[in-house]
């Protein structure tokens, strides 16, 4: 595959199982994602990258619950990947000039931060960052809660029972899985 995603396919295995691009998608989003991204999802699709740890999302699937937090539809912003705990990394396309940045939505924290301001810097810096996507996906309590609650099935998250919001601890104990999109929205409702 081509540079941006080598060190990402390295750092995080490619799924098995792969769902791959459909062609309504370039349709959909062209002229918004870059070429490569499509490159990307032909190549290895749609899946949990190191058994879920991180999640190549299609968009589509997580636009509602992404507009939802950031308070209105903005087709500039597009979800990419979710992390094993339901966080979601996101594109911004910022002007048609090449500007473009990488945003995290902590949906468990209430935050929103830039992560790179490329998509090229985030695939080939940013997330393949051991110290950066330890923190932000939660490596070792994601590994605690595959042992726990079982290997996540793609369509879900864990997340805290109660919610971080509600009380609740990042701690095993207060440890769930269910489905993604639902639990993106209800955290939302909660606040």
């Amino acid at each position: 595959m081509a540079e941006p995603f080598e060190k990402f396919i390295k750092a995080f295995t490619p799924p098995k199982y792969a769902i791959k691009l459909q062609h309504h998608l370039i349709t959909y989003f062209e002229g918004i994602l870059p070429a490569e991204i499509f490159k990307f999802w032909g190549s290895y699709g749609f899946g949990d990258y190191a058994n879920g740890l991180i999640k190549v999302v299609n968009p589509i699937e997580y636009a509602d619950p992404l507009y939802e937090w950031l308070g209105a539809e903005d087709p500039s912003k597009v979800p990419i990947l979710v992390t094993g705990f339901g966080d979601i990394f996101y594109y911004r396309k910022l002007s048609d000039f090449g500007d473009e940045d990488v945003c995290f939505l902590d949906i468990h924290h209430r935050n929103i931060d830039i992560c790179a301001y490329s998509l090229k810097d985030f695939f080939e810096s940013f997330i393949v960052n051991k110290s950066k996507a330890n923190n932000l996906l939660k490596s070792t309590l994601f590994k605690k809660a595959v042992l726990k609650k079982g290997i996540l099935q793609f369509e879900e998250i864990y997340y805290f029972v109660p919610a971080l919001i509600l009380g609740g601890k990042e701690d095993i104990k207060h440890v769930d899985k269910g489905n993604g999109v639902t639990h993106q929205s209800l955290l939302f409702q909660m606040g």
